[in-house]
Order: C-alpha cells, then structure tokens, then sequence
C-alpha cells in the first residue's frame, strides 16, 4: 500500500511540473501584432535599419496568462526594400526591462495601387487625353486619315503611361498596425 501512494505521489509531482515549465511561454503560430511608432515608406527604409513599436495586444501564453504586455516595446528592422515594397522582421520585443529575441514571420507591405485600365474615372483621363492628343497631332501630320491613325496610336499611349503610373511608393503612417507570427516559442 505504501509503495502505491509512493508512486501516485511522484506521478502526480512529475505531471504538475511539466506544465510549469512552458507556463510563461507564448506558443510558435501565435500573432503579435505592432504599432508602428514612426512612419516606414521606400523613401527612408533601408536594409538593416531599425523602426519602433509597440506591441498592441496582450501575448499570452497557451495558459491565457500574459507574458507580453500591450505597450512593450518592439523593434522593427527592414530586411528588404524596393519602391514599392517594404519587407520587415520582428526583431525583438523589450517588457519587464528585458530584452527578447523573436522569431517571426516577415511582414511585406505593398505600395498601394490605383486600378489598372478598365472602367474607371482615372482610365477615361488617360485614354480620352492620349487619343484626343494623338487625333490633334495625325491631323497637323496627314488630315483626316492621319487624325484616325493619330487617335488610336494616342488611345494605346494612354492606357500605357496608366499601367506605368498606377503603383505608388511605399508609405506606412506611423500608428500603423502589422501582424507578426511568432516562428519559434517565445519564452522570456
């Protein structure tokens, strides 16, 4: 009887210390998601260059219990840079005074885009003024059928410089929300 209660003992010892251990521990797959502290745009990102932040929601371990507060600092650095693309890594996360390396997924924002050519105001703007200028000009060069020629060469111009126009830089306002997934656990 003794050795029974022995071995329920140490078996009931054995199973409560295996949760404490990852008990503070926030799980690989889990979002942490930033606020930007100062605005990232093509302009003033460059590889390697380090952005602040701070975490916007409470991390929590598979627990529920809070290992990252909302408001800790957080360290953004850019991993690649084009112009109309940012690509950032969650770098580390400072709470409690300490500071956490982190293992995340990247994060790539994308300059945003105006519609291509299709039914829109912007889409009439460009292909109205190229052919408008191009029947102008096939008329000044050979009359009336230089005006056809001229305002279909000035149609297919339009839609062009649209399609060559339509991306823009890269611009991430400060006070931006990304989310960050974790790759590997984080424990602090």
């Amino acid at each position: 009887m003794k050795l029974w209660a022995v071995l329920i003992a140490s078996l009931g010892l054995g199973f409560a210390a295996v949760p404490e251990a990852n008990r503070g521990a926030i799980p690989a797959g889990t979002n942490i998601r930033v606020r930007t502290s100062q605005t990232i745009d093509a302009s003033n990102a460059a590889t390697g260059r380090v952005f602040t932040g701070v975490v916007a929601e409470d991390a929590k371990s598979a627990h529920g219990a809070v290992v990252i507060p909302k408001g800790a600092t957080a360290e953004l650095v850019v991993r690649s840079v084009s112009k109309h693309q940012v690509t950032l890594d969650l770098a580390s996360i400072t709470a409690g005074g300490k500071r956490y390396a982190v293992a995340s997924s990247q994060e790539t924002v994308n300059g945003t885009k105006k519609p291509g050519v299709g039914k829109n105001k912007r889409t009439a703007k460009f292909l109205g003024g190229g052919a408008a200028a191009g029947t102008v000009f096939g008329a000044i060069a050979g009359g009336g059928t230089g005006a056809l020629v001229g305002g279909l060469l000035g149609t297919g111009a339009g839609a062009g410089a649209q399609t060559l126009t339509r991306a823009k830089s890269v611009h991430v306002p400060a006070e931006s929300l990304l989310t960050f997934r974790l790759q590997r656990q984080l424990t602090p």
